[in-house]
């Protein structure tokens, strides 16, 4: 049999249609089977999410003090090797914070209030700032090295 563009075509839309379809339905069936309670066994009570969210501060190296600061807002201080505890209501929006250690450069992340979670730091000592990602070397002098006195550079321009 030989079929045409168009026969083609209607073809494959016919099994395009057919797999949307079917492919929903084993997906509804398989997943009511994997939550069907089994005979004799109660259904497990649903655990609601407190009020509260409990996010741990932690800095590596874990000997070193640091503190974290909410914008202008100190939320508290990392004491050496021991955590920082914020408790936040769930839900409230992404902490946007910076980690400060004496000696260190300062590390800006974010932390989330849907879960509790922890968020370990690392500090990088500031004469090893170099080996950051991004880092780039400081410019010694805008003029580029030419003399103040002379400020075109030598050029001799007349009219």
């Amino acid at each position: 049999m030989i079929m045409t563009r168009a026969g083609r075509m209607r073809w494959g839309l016919a099994v395009l249609a057919a797999a949307i379809v079917v492919i929903p339905l084993t997906m509804v069936a398989v997943a009511d089977d994997a939550v069907a309670p089994e005979a004799g066994t109660a259904p497990a009570a649903a655990k609601t999410p407190s009020k509260n969210v409990r996010i741990v501060f932690t800095v590596l190296p874990s000997s070193k003090k640091a503190t974290v600061s909410w914008g202008k807002k100190k939320l508290g201080v990392i004491a050496p090797h021991a955590p920082l505890i914020v408790q936040r209501p769930r839900d409230s929006g992404p902490l946007d914070v910076v980690v400060r250690a004496e000696g260190c450069v300062p590390v800006q992340t974010r932390a989330y209030t849907f879960e509790d979670s922890k968020v370990a730091v690392k500090v990088t000592p500031n004469d090893q700032k170099n080996t950051l990602l991004g880092y780039r070397e400081e410019v010694p002098n805008a003029d580029g090295g030419a003399p103040a006195s002379n400020p075109d550079g030598g050029a001799f321009f007349s009219r």
